[in-house]
C-alpha cells in the first residue's frame, strides 16, 4: 500500500507541475509538397528508468503543439526490478500502450519504440515503429557480449520494420575523451542496421561529429530529449523555450508518413535556436519562415518588408552579392517584422527588374560548422 501511495503521489505532482506550465505551441511552416510535423523521438517513462507516467509525455507534447512522440523505454533496465518489487505486473509494451490510448483524444501520434542499451561499443540504439519490445529485450539478453547482443536486437527490430538510430554517440559516460566511430559501428552500418544518428541529445547537446557522419554516410539526422524527468524541469517554457525536436517533412499527418519521411531522410533538427538539415529542406523552410509582406520601389532602391511568423529565429549575414548594398547582418526573432533596404552600388542603375540578394543563414547548418547559403528573390 505504501508503495502504491508513493507512486500515486509522484504521478499527481508530475501532472500538477505540467498543468501549471503556460501552454505555447511551436509554429513551423510547411514546405512545398510536404506538411511539417514536429516531434520527439527519444522519451522515457516510469516503465524503465524514467519518473513520469506515459500520459504525461502526451500532455507535454500537447503543451508544445507537437504532432508526434516516440516512447523509447529501455528494454534492459528498470521494469524487471519494478515487477519483482510489486510495482507493476505487465510487459515492456505497456508504456507505449498507455500513451497511445491516452493520446487518442489529444491529437498526438504515439510511436512504439524502445532503447536497446548496451555498453560501448556499440552503445545505445533506438528502434522505433516496432510492435513488440519484449522480443527486442529477449534478443539483447541472449548474450553478455555487447556487440552480439546489440546486433541480435537490431536484427529483431529490423524484422519488425523498425527505424534504427545510434543514440548520443557523444555521451560523456561512453565517450569520455572523444566521439569515435568504431569498427563495430562500421559493421552495424554495413549490415544495414543503422538508419539514423542522434546529432542532438537534450542531455548532451549537439554533436558536430555525428552531424558530419550523417552527411558522409547518408544517415538521417535525429534529435531526442532523452527525457527521464518532467520536461518542465529542463525546458524554460515560461520564457518561451522549446525542447529539441525533429521537423519531419511528411506527405501526410500519419504514423506511416512519418516513418517514410525518416527513412527517406526528410528530417531536420530544431534545437536551442538552431536548425540542422539538408539544404534542399532548409532553404524552402527559410522561405516559409521569412514572409515577404511587401516590396516598395523608390528613388534610392527597394524596401522589403519581411515578417517571421514562426517560432524559429533566423540570423542572416550578407554573402555573395557585390552589386547591391544592404545590411551585412540581420536577425529575425520569432514574430518580428523587419524592413530591409537595398540600394544599387552602381548609382546609375535602378532596381526596376527582379533581382536576388545572397546570405548565409548563420543558425541553419547543412553540415558541422557549415551554414546554409540562402537567396532572397525580389520580384
Amino acid at each position: 500500500m505504501k508503495r502504491i501511495s508513493v507512486f500515486a503521489l509522484s504521478l499527481i505532482f508530475s501532472l500538477a507541475a505540467s498543468a501549471q506550465t503556460v501552454k505555447h505551441a511551436v509554429i513551423v511552416p510547411d514546405i512545398p509538397g510536404y506538411v511539417t510535423l514536429k516531434g520527439d523521438m527519444h522519451l522515457h517513462t516510469v516503465f524503465s528508468d524514467g519518473t513520469v507516467w506515459p500520459c504525461t509525455r502526451v500532455e507535454e507534447a500537447v503543451l508544445e503543439g507537437l504532432d508526434f512522440i516516440a516512447i523509447t523505454d529501455h528494454v534492459e533496465l528498470g521494469l524487471t526490478k519494478k515487477i519483482r518489487d510489486g510495482f507493476f505486473n505487465c510487459d515492456r509494451n505497456k508504456s507505449f500502450e498507455i500513451a497511445r490510448d491516452f493520446a487518442k483524444n489529444c491529437g498526438v501520434i504515439v510511436i512504439h519504440g524502445a532503447e536497446i542499451t548496451r555498453g560501448m561499443p556499440p552503445g545505445h540504439f533506438n528502434a522505433t515503429f516496432i510492435n513488440d519490445s519484449e522480443a527486442l529485450s529477449a534478443a539483447s539478453a541472449s548474450t553478455k557480449n555487447h556487440v552480439e547482443g546489440m546486433t541480435a536486437a537490431l536484427r529483431e527490430a529490423r524484422r519488425q520494420g523498425a527505424f534504427l538510430v545510434w543514440n548520443h554517440p557523444h555521451w560523456n559516460r561512453q565517450a569520455p575523451n572523444e566521439t569515435v566511430w568504431r569498427p563495430e559501428h562500421s559493421d552495424i552500418y554495413a549490415a544495414g542496421l543503422m538508419d539514423g544518428i542522434e546529432i542532438f541529445n537534450h542531455c548532451d547537446g549537439y554533436s558536430p561529429e555525428a552531424h558530419h557522419w550523417a552527411v558522409e554516410r547518408g544517415l538521417t539526422i535525429v534529435s531526442g530529449t532523452d527525457a527521464h524527468k518532467m520536461l518542465a524541469s529542463r525546458v524554460d517554457y515560461l520564457h518561451g523555450a522549446f525542447r529539441p525536436m525533429n521537423l519531419v517533412f511528411a506527405t501526410s499527418r500519419s504514423e506511416e508518413a512519418i516513418h517514410e519521411a525518416l527513412k527517406a531522410g526528410r528530417n531536420a533538427v530544431f534545437a536551442e535556436g538552431k536548425v540542422y538539415g539538408d539544404a534542399s529542406l532548409l532553404a524552402p523552410l527559410v522561405d516559409g519562415i521569412l514572409e515577404i509582406v511587401s516590396v516598395t520601389r523608390h528613388a534610392k532602391g527597394v524596401s522589403i518588408k519581411i515578417h517571421n511568423g514562426s517560432s524559429i529565429p533566423v540570423q542572416l549575414e550578407k554573402s555573395g552579392s557585390t552589386d547591391y548594398g544592404y545590411m551585412r547582418s540581420i536577425t529575425f526573432p520569432p514574430g518580428a517584422d523587419f524592413t530591409l533596404n537595398v540600394t544599387p552600388l552602381d548609382k546609375g542603375k535602378k532596381l526596376d527588374e527582379p533581382f536576388s540578394i545572397g546570405f548565409k543563414v548563420m543558425n541553419f547548418f547543412v553540415d558541422a560548422g557549415v551554414p546554409l547559403d540562402y537567396t532572397i528573390q525580389v520580384k
